[in-house]
């Protein structure tokens, strides 16, 4: 289960708590035009497109969490 804590006003960061875990993501340029978070010392990436994000692990290169709504 993904938690979203807080996004910023500016929407530069967001706090999420997976695993028992706060962890806070920074905005990254993304060219598809989604929007794209990442931790990179944690290798957590937030991806949210029209209707659902994602929540992946870049170290393992696999999917955490899929179909997460806000």
């Amino acid at each position: 289960r993904v938690v979203v804590r807080r996004i910023a006003p500016d929407r530069q960061t967001m706090v999420i708590n997976w695993a028992g875990k706060d962890a806070t993501l920074k905005a990254v340029d993304a060219r598809t035009g989604a929007l794209r978070f990442e931790n990179v010392a944690a290798g957590l990436v937030w991806i949210a497109i029209v209707g659902k994000s994602m929540l992946l692990d870049s170290k393992a290169g696999r999917t955490l969490a899929n179909e997460c709504k806000l």
